[in-house]
């Protein structure tokens, strides 16, 4: 009879016990999941870039231009930005709305029958090429619609119905296009006799067209903006320059070369100092930097102003439409290893980073080619011993706490 109560409260202690480890057991698992899931630190790759000195600009663009007459309800025949000659149709004018539309469809017509065409030129093409062409060109059509590069759908398409169509010829799966094309240009025929008959606007020199639309909204002289000291200059800026003409077809920019004309203070014109070329952008519009070369730094003591002029020499749309404009300056550019400067850190006076090694932390010293408020760029010779250690791709902890060189992660 006394060994009951025994059995009774060993089962007690025994099932505490187990309750005891499980839960040690639980806290033990949470935690190392809070470990894994929840780091107290995050990395970087180290990458390959190129950082540049920049400064900020405000002022005016001039090109050296004439305007194109006309005035209606105009249809463009030429691209903005496009080359143009003496002589060249560059818009016809409508009158009425259905004209418009018959353009478009004069176009897509034309498009069509110059596809067509070439797809009938497949004898001989062996099919395993012209299969491997029809899947390249999809892919490419499918990654121009997936990335949003709809300037270049167009051709993508026409690129992708060209193959399809010469491995239909290439299989027997139709005889040709003989007959489709006869009929389309027959169409196109009856269309283009229509709108030969519309007045037509024509470029009276050589150069570069912009509708009106999209060319600069003012009218910047150049030869004064030559003539201008740097107060002249900031004057002219700060009252504004009066607006382009609207009635007019656009304008044709004869040449390549445009000017960059602004103002800033002797510190900024010191920056230029030994520095014949730079890089110039207009985020917003042309947002790719253009090679410029400084063609002119006036300084005014007097007044604490300098005169900076820059002459660039790349003609597109996007840079046709400048007018006075707030631009960046791109004086050096450097290239190396890409570092966040919150991973920046000072140990015994030396700077460094600390680096992800498996499940250590390492200590890596480095040298600074170029810094800005966000990044650090170091070279790319990186070797362990020397004064830069980091080398690319290393994972640089950008965050962490408690870091320490050698320390368990």
């Amino acid at each position: 009879m006394e060994k009951q109560p025994n059995r009774t409260a060993a089962k007690k202690i025994f099932h505490v016990v187990g309750l005891l480890a499980l839960a040690l057991v639980s806290v033990y698992i949470i935690v190392q999941c809070f470990v894994i899931f929840h780091r107290s630190y995050k990395t970087e790759t180290a990458i390959k870039y190129t950082l540049a000195e920049s400064i900020t600009l405000d002022g005016v663009v001039a090109f050296d231009s004439v305007d194109v007459a006309g005035s209606g309800d105009l249809g463009y025949l030429v691209q903005d930005g496009e080359r143009v000659t003496n002589g060249t149709v560059v818009a016809e004018v409508y009158t009425d709305d259905s004209q418009g539309l018959q353009r478009e469809r004069l176009d897509r017509l034309e498009r069509t029958i110059t596809l067509l065409t070439k797809s009938q030129n497949s004898t001989g093409s062996d099919l395993s090429v012209l299969t491997n062409q029809t899947k390249q060109a999809l892919y490419n059509l499918l990654d121009k619609i997936n990335t949003a590069q709809y300037s270049g759908i167009t051709d993508a398409e026409d690129t992708f119905l060209l193959a399809q169509n010469r491995l239909q010829v290439s299989t027997g799966q139709t005889a040709g296009f003989a007959d489709t094309i006869a009929a389309l240009q027959v169409e196109y025929d009856s269309i283009k006799a229509q709108l030969d008959a519309l007045q037509t606007i024509t470029a009276t020199t050589n150069g570069y067209f912009s509708s009106t639309a999209a060319s600069p909204a003012i009218a910047a002289d150049r030869q004064a903006l030559d003539d201008a000291d740097p107060a002249t200059l900031q004057k002219m800026l700060a009252d504004g320059f009066p607006a382009a003409a609207t009635d007019r077809a656009g304008q044709i920019t004869t040449g390549f070369s445009w000017k960059f004309y602004a103002v800033c203070d002797l510190d900024t014109a010191a920056r230029f100092d030994n520095i014949s070329s730079v890089k110039i952008s207009v985020p917003g519009k042309q947002n790719t930097p253009l090679s410029a070369t400084v063609e002119e730094v006036t300084l005014d003591k007097d007044n604490g102003l300098a005169k900076i002029v820059l002459q660039c020499q790349t003609i597109n749309a996007e840079v046709l439409s400048f007018g006075q404009e707030t631009a960046q300056i791109d004086l050096k550019t450097y290239e190396g290893i890409r570092i966040d400067k919150e991973a920046l850190h000072i140990v015994d006076g030396q700077r460094g980073v600390y680096v992800k090694y498996g499940n250590l932390q390492r200590f890596l010293k480095i040298t600074t080619l170029y810094e800005n408020d966000s990044y650090i760029l170091i070279p790319e010779n990186g070797k362990i011993g020397t004064d830069n250690e980091v080398r690319l791709y290393d994972e640089i902890i950008v965050q962490g706490t408690n870091l320490q060189d050698g320390k368990l992660l």
